[in-house]
């Protein structure tokens, strides 16, 4: 299975102008940490929330560690299938 592009992702506003000057845009490209881009939006909340998915990802992995080692209850174990959900969800994979 492929994995994902490795972070840290970041942004940056850009923008693009016809040949004729005949339309004019702005966006933001998220980037890995090589230049290349991984998306192309045009609202930077969403190049935000795309660039800090590998941080997010990490995160949600990382709390999943730590939940497995508290005390189990209904609230703990609904939060640690939201969790499973989600990096399936990030990484392919069957919860």
């Amino acid at each position: 299975m492929k994995t994902h592009t490795p972070g840290p992702w970041v942004f940056e506003w850009s923008n693009d102008v016809g040949p004729d000057d005949d339309y004019y845009i702005e966006f933001f490209d998220v980037l890995d940490g090589k230049g290349n881009k991984i998306a192309q939006v045009d609202e930077k909340v969403d190049a935000r929330l795309i660039a800090a998915a590998p941080e997010l990802l990490a995160a949600a992995q990382a709390m999943l560690a730590v939940c497995y080692d508290l005390e189990r209850n209904d609230e703990t174990l609904t939060a640690v299938k939201k969790t499973m959900t989600a990096i399936a969800k990030a990484t392919g994979e069957n919860p």
